[in-house]
């Protein structure tokens, strides 16, 4: 860490991209303010865990990566920040979130299923109007949040569709691992079934394996030894399948994905096999886009008006950014329009929309106020958890369009 630290040249442009700077105008919220604080840490002026107010800023960052990339001197502050959130779980001990949801229910496909198949439930029983109208969700500040961020779930997750919708392909042009993450599956399964239709469209094998968490969730908290753990897992899900490729639809499974390789480096017994799988993740969009022959003349009349966000871990990740937009001109009726600051933070990031509610709110305001000057009617992106934040976002300011994922509108054209 100390390394990464001392490459900070205290030049300040970090502010110019800093999503919770913006909203604050605190040095302490900025990337030159939390490496200093990280470094006032690693000098012995403090202890890792002692300072509330160290510990507040090190966790209100929201891992963007905005300011690596406007960094003259590339300063890896989202690591700087994941390295000492680190240290402060092993100073004092996991947070009692960390230890429901982290380890608790995202460590554990079977949990998972469980608690995704009860929301279900608790949308199409009733249940939920029950909740509504009891009174709680004004009471209980933090169950009122989970429950103005849930989406509209389907009925059914993917995996439980997968059996009747993934067929034998004669002869296919590639074979294609598909890792399907955790709200894709339990939450926006939609988009993994217009995805399988689409690689089967284009004459793709599809090989999707019931996964567990990506991890991305463990290391953005500082739980490494759980990050590694979940990799291997899913390592040896798609290792030795003789795949082509393996597309992800989700920018933050894809970005933490392609850094297993750089995460097990040091693991005698998987470090290949990391950077086996690493190399052959794609992003969907660019996998579509690149690899398949999509015939424009074939594809049906669509008509949407369309603006683009980009997830952090696609643009700044995965560095995928002309793709997504290039799809969707692609497809007839589709009107683009560009929105100012499509490439900053929504303020979804991960669990940041729950545990940081009052900063996700302000950077999710910038977001829409840039988006409603697009006058589209759909908001599209390449991550569920944006889709999470920035539905909400929609729905709770009555703005009258919806999220979709690019692949669920190329599918919508392909069966029109």
């Amino acid at each position: 860490m100390e390394a990464k630290i001392l490459k900070c040249n205290k030049c300040g442009f970090c502010q110019e991209v800093c999503p919770t700077y913006s909203i604050s105008k605190n040095e302490s919220n900025v990337a030159r303010g939390r490496v200093r604080l990280a470094r006032l840490v690693c000098e012995g002026n403090y202890k890792w865990g002692s300072e509330p107010e160290i510990e507040e800023h090190i966790k209100s960052c929201l891992l963007c990566k905005a300011c690596v990339t406007n960094c003259p001197s590339s300063v890896a502050t989202d690591k700087i920040m994941m390295e000492a959130r680190e240290k402060i779980n092993a100073a004092n001990g996991f947070s009692m979130f960390h230890k429901a949801a982290y380890r608790g229910v995202f460590s554990n496909r079977k949990r998972f299923k469980t608690v995704s198949g009860l929301a279900r439930f608790y949308q199409h029983s009733g249940a939920r109007w029950l909740v509504q109208g009891s009174g709680i969700l004004g009471i209980v500040k933090k169950v009122k949040r989970m429950e103005d961020l849930l989406p509209a779930l389907p009925k059914k997750s993917f995996f439980q569709q997968a059996p009747d919708l993934i067929r034998k392909i004669d002869k296919p042009k590639f074979k294609v691992g598909y890792y399907v993450g955790c709200a894709t599956n339990g939450f926006f399964s939609q988009i993994a079934v217009s995805a399988v239709k689409v690689l089967q469209h284009y004459n793709c094998q599809v090989y999707a394996p019931e996964v567990e968490c990506c991890g991305g969730p463990h290391q953005s908290a500082g739980d490494f030894e759980e990050g590694k753990r979940l990799a291997k897992e899913n390592i040896d899900r798609f290792v030795g399948r003789d795949l082509d490729y393996i597309v992800i639809d989700c920018a933050t499974c894809g970005s933490t994905l392609k850094e297993y390789a750089e995460l097990l480096k040091d693991d005698k017994e998987y470090s290949k096999r990391a950077e086996e799988i690493s190399k052959k993740i794609i992003d969907i969009n660019k996998f579509v886009l690149d690899k398949l022959d999509v015939d424009v003349r074939k594809l049906g009349r669509v008509s949407y008006k369309v603006s683009y966000h980009d997830p952090c871990h696609g643009v700044r990740g995965l560095k995928i950014t002309k793709e997504p937009r290039e799809l969707l001109k692609l497809i007839p009726g589709i009107e683009f329009s560009e929105m100012k600051q499509a490439d900053w933070c929504c303020g979804g990031a991960g669990s940041y929309c729950f545990l940081q509610d009052g900063n996700s709110e302000k950077i999710l305001e910038m977001k829409l106020e840039n988006f409603k000057e697009t006058g589209a009617n759909i908001l599209a992106t390449s991550c569920p958890a944006c889709m999470m934040q920035l539905g909400h976002g929609l729905r709770s300011r009555k703005i009258k369009a919806n999220t979709l994922h690019p692949i669920e509108i190329l599918e919508r054209a392909i069966t029109t």
